[in-house]
């Protein structure tokens, strides 16, 4: 019998994964190269991304529910409503309607889940590295979404846009030189966004691969503080992202023997896949203020 807890994830992320290609295709069809093409892909991501994570928090509230600071009220109905939101902005994003609103609130509850939990948990906790971690992610998502919202509104506020281009440049490409040195120094791990999960039995060179990973992260970082290549950065770091996704945690999915790891599997799928939708709304960006700059 299939367990909710990894039916629902799955086929929300799944069908809005196609729901989205569908909607973007002829952007996708429109662009002139390649790498213009996959930077479109960045709404599609995440949306889909998204709607697995509502899935998650529809089927699993309970067990989320002690994440919720205590101080809050009715901690199972934010569990809830965190999802409904989830599910409204991964909505927004496929039906491409009300973008800036989706795009905006989304930065805004990326920014709760740093102020409320994952900071004040690395303020007290500043030896656990995956503290830190999870803080410089939803802050990168954060920003990814802040910079979705920008390029929405680039022609009638490009100075914001450009203010939003320069400061999600330079954070991203920090956090790629954090992450990469992170897979360096804990190859036991799996690669990508860092975590506390040892890569799987089945992969082959498993610390090869983090070494590589890693190096390949700082690079990029690199070059999106360079500025000159910070669009080539961004979508190389995307790519990146998006090829560990298919080629190790996908997998990962269906050789899981019980739903506990396969729900563990659909979190990296989807937070990688985030993660790399993420990459490319930053690099969209770019793209948006160095065309308004060229005018």
């Amino acid at each position: 019998m299939i367990s909710p807890a990894s039916f629902w994830p799955t086929a929300l992320g799944i069908g809005f994964l196609v729901a989205g290609l569908c909607t973007y295709r002829r952007e996708l069809v429109a662009e002139s190269s390649a790498q213009r093409r996959f930077i479109v892909l960045g709404p599609v991501f995440v949306a889909a991304s998204l709607a697995a994570f509502a899935g998650e928090h529809f089927t699993a509230a309970r067990s989320l529910v002690p994440l919720v600071p205590k101080w809050l009220p009715a901690r199972l109905f934010i569990a809830y409503f965190v999802g409904v939101a989830h599910l409204a902005a991964a909505l927004s994003l496929v039906a491409r309607r009300c973008i800036r609103w989706s795009a905006f609130f989304l930065a805004v509850m990326f920014a709760l889940f740093v102020l409320l939990l994952h900071f004040p948990g690395a303020l007290r906790h500043p030896h656990l590295r995956i503290a830190w971690i999870v803080s410089a992610r939803e802050t990168t998502f954060s920003l990814g979404a802040l910079s979705l919202f920008a390029t929405a509104i680039r022609s009638r506020s490009p100075n914001v846009a450009r203010r939003v281009a320069g400061v999600a440049r330079v954070w991203t490409g920090m956090v790629l030189i954090f992450f990469g040195i992170e897979n360096i120094l804990y190859p036991q791990f799996s690669p990508g966004v860092p975590d506390t999960m040892p890569t799987a039995s089945w992969i082959p060179l498993p610390h090869v691969l983090a070494y590589l990973t890693g190096v390949l992260l700082i690079a990029f970082g690199i070059a999106m503080l360079a500025r000159k290549y910070a669009v080539s950065g961004g979508a190389s770091a995307g790519l990146l992202m998006l090829l560990l996704t298919l080629a190790l945690y996908v997998p990962q999915f269906f050789l899981a023997g019980n739903v506990a790891d396969r729900v563990n599997a659909i979190n990296f799928i989807f937070d990688t896949l985030l993660f790399s939708g993420t990459m490319l709304l930053v690099t969209k960006l770019l793209q948006a203020a160095s065309e308004l700059l060229s005018f």
